[in-house]
């Protein structure tokens, strides 16, 4: 039997006209534009051992996720949508209730592409004297990891037979940790119109699986956002880019976009697991920061454990992440916010 090979994944991006590419080509100002896809970054052929099998991963990171991005594609095709990034997109389609279903593909893409970005084939076990097995420690409803995993255990066991969701270990600015579970096309990657997180992971920006990406000088090309996020420290990331709405919506106006009414408040995910030393006047939960979540979607499942595993699969699951890499975004992830 071959051995399995990823698919070409992109985002497609369309063929310039002859006029274009010959201006493009002839002009002395312009930078060259160099692509590459953004690959797996592990072999698909051992799939992840004691986890996914071959077939598992193709299923989940190749069929899955070109077929998600093939339908953002034929969705956004003409419209202003359609030479955005994933996350571009993601921001744009939150803003319009009409755009539900590209909402939904970009969002799936980034969770999905998330996901697997933090399982390994060689996974490191949480290390006793880390920042984050520390924070647990002191955290109420947590406390350890053993306790962690019944966290987990518990929003999976709540949810239906047939349904999917991520459920997420996130924290914020002052190290709180919380876990949230997103459903159908939710993510925490933004609220509102708000950035949940710095949108990058142990100071490298995440990536979308198989989409196609520019690689070139970004110093040349340096909006004034991320010329101020250079000034002050922070390094510019493809997802630092979302501005807060301009008119504050009363408390009782009614949601004018996808994220209000479907991504809990920050404050709420860590209502229940805050440290006693914690000031409660702090702006808890201003921002969310992704650090490892679990897909359980059924696709994902089925395979390998069959109708009923979904159980199985997360304890499995456990097992399977680079911890090392978790541990060192939380470090990060911290460290920058006391900037």
């Amino acid at each position: 039997m071959a051995p399995l090979r990823p698919l070409p994944l992109l985002r497609s991006l369309p063929r310039p006209s002859a006029s274009v590419a010959s201006s493009f080509a002839s002009s002395s100002s312009a930078r060259r534009q160099l692509h590459q896809r953004v690959p797996l970054p592990y072999s698909l052929e051992q799939g992840i051992p004691g986890f996914l099998s071959p077939n598992a991963l193709k299923t989940v990171a190749v069929d899955w996720q070109n077929g998600v991005l093939e339908h953002l594609n034929q969705l956004v095709k003409g419209t202003e949508a359609e030479n955005l990034s994933v996350l571009q997109t993601l921001k744009q389609t939150a803003q319009d209730p009409a755009k539900t279903l590209a909402f939904n593909y970009a969002s799936e893409a980034l969770n999905n592409s998330f996901f697997l970005s933090t399982l390994s084939l060689n996974p490191t076990a949480p290390s006793p004297s880390s920042g984050l097995s520390q924070r647990l420690s002191h955290t109420p409803s947590l406390g350890s990891f053993p306790s962690l995993v019944s966290h987990f255990s518990a929003h999976v066991a709540g949810l239906h037979p047939s349904s999917g969701a991520y459920i997420w270990l996130v924290t914020d600015p002052n190290g709180n940790l919380g876990v949230i579970g997103t459903y159908a096309g939710g993510t925490i990657l933004v609220n509102e119109r708000r950035q949940m997180g710095y949108g990058s992971y142990a100071n490298k920006d995440v990536k979308v699986l198989g989409e196609e990406i520019e690689v070139a000088d970004e110093a040349a090309t340096l909006s004034a956002s991320e010329e101020g996020a250079a000034a002050t420290g922070a390094a510019p990331t493809q997802w630092e880019t979302i501005s807060p709405s301009a008119t504050p919506r009363s408390s009782n106006a009614k949601p004018n976009n996808l994220l209000s009414s479907a991504t809990p408040s920050p404050r709420s995910v860590f209502a229940s697991s805050l440290s006693s030393h914690n000031d409660p006047r702090a702006s808890i939960g201003r921002a969310l920061h992704p650090l490892v979540c679990v897909s359980t979607h059924p696709h994902c499942y089925l395979g390998d454990y069959g109708l009923w595993g979904r159980e199985e699969y997360v304890r499995k699951w456990w097992g399977a992440v680079d911890w090392s890499k978790v541990e060192e975004a939380f470090d990060a992830f911290t460290a920058r916010a006391k900037k």
